[in-house]
């Protein structure tokens, strides 16, 4: 199982679109792709080798978070699991990193944010 996205920099108000790629004979089930309790529709092609994928668009800050691929197929009777994991961060252009050094006996104030 392999989960991608396509962007390396996720801005809130853009899109992206995740692929899950599951191959295994027998053929596997359809993957589920869930990001903690919330499930999203995956569209897939593919027999033996199946590429899923779900596109986002609109997004904003709570898109952010791990997302879990999951398949399984059984052999002999023995259902064999897999997934793939992949963290998704989303920016705002006016996301900032900031450190300042404080004069001798002052105090340090930071803002954090990402680039």
């Amino acid at each position: 199982t392999v989960l991608s996205v396509n962007k390396d920099i996720i801005q809130k108000g853009s899109s992206f679109t995740l692929t899950c790629v599951v191959e295994g004979h027998p053929q596997p089930e359809t993957p589920t792709l869930r990001r903690g309790n919330t499930s999203f529709t995956l569209s897939c092609s593919g027999v033996n080798i199946k590429t899923c994928t779900a596109g986002f668009s609109n997004i904003d800050y709570s898109y952010s978070g791990q997302y879990n691929c999951s398949t399984r197929n059984t052999i002999n009777s023995q259902q064999k699991p897999s997934s793939a994991t992949l963290q998704i961060n989303v920016y705002s252009q006016t996301d900032v990193t900031m450190t300042t050094t404080p004069p001798p006996g002052g105090r340090a104030y930071y803002l954090t944010g990402a680039p």
